[in-house]
């Protein structure tokens, strides 16, 4: 339904990402400032928090030797990446004017990579532990604040509009529940016997 809301340039839409914009503009300073824009400081901590998140996600599978989640995850993400692609050249949805007015970059902006990646991280990462658990809450606690600090990123990043960030998140959830129930099934136990 956002898909099709956003695709149709539905005022409500149009309204609820200027509402967003001039919100972070309020919180993180200036719009001139160094946060803005592609290559300003919440490109790159939204980036990075990105890379780390994937690879802590990948790192814990390792250590919990789920060489098979492993394969899952890196699955889920090119899925999605290729989803995210598809649904870019559907949308056609242009990214936004950056706050310097110079011209967009070239590109779609729905919906946004970074959101969907991170939701799915967040998913991959809630599976591996036993829910309720402290460390299940660990997880929830830390990657929550991972999709929120990337989405958020995206919007002074002049990377996405918030709606793109709303239909990224949910691509990562849709993503995210097929790949989490496959991560979270537990490895096959050795028989003992060696077979010839």
């Amino acid at each position: 339904m956002l898909t099709a809301l956003v695709a149709s340039g539905n005022d409500a839409v149009g309204a609820f990402d200027a509402w967003f914009r001039a919100e972070a503009g309020r919180v993180l300073g200036a719009s001139a400032g160094s946060w803005y824009g592609p290559g300003g400081t919440a490109d790159a901590v939204g980036s990075a928090l990105l890379g780390a998140g994937l690879i802590a996600a990948l790192g814990v599978l390792l250590h919990r030797r789920r060489p098979a989640a492993v394969l899952w995850a890196l699955g889920g993400l090119s899925v999605q990446f290729a989803v995210e692609t598809a649904l870019g050249t559907l949308v056609a949805r242009p990214l936004p004017l950056p706050a310097d007015g110079s011209a967009p970059g070239p590109g779609h902006g729905f919906p946004s990579g970074h959101a969907a990646s991170a939701t799915l991280i967040l998913l991959i990462l809630l599976a591996v532990p036993r829910t309720g658990t402290r460390t299940w809450w660990s997880c929830l606690g830390l990657g929550s604040a991972l999709v929120a600090a990337v989405g958020v990123s995206r919007v002074p990043a002049d990377a996405h509009h918030a709606t793109d960030v709303a239909g990224g998140v949910l691509l990562g959830l849709a993503v995210g529940l097929v790949v989490a129930r496959r991560v979270g099934l537990p490895s096959p136990k050795p028989s003992g016997k060696e077979t010839r």
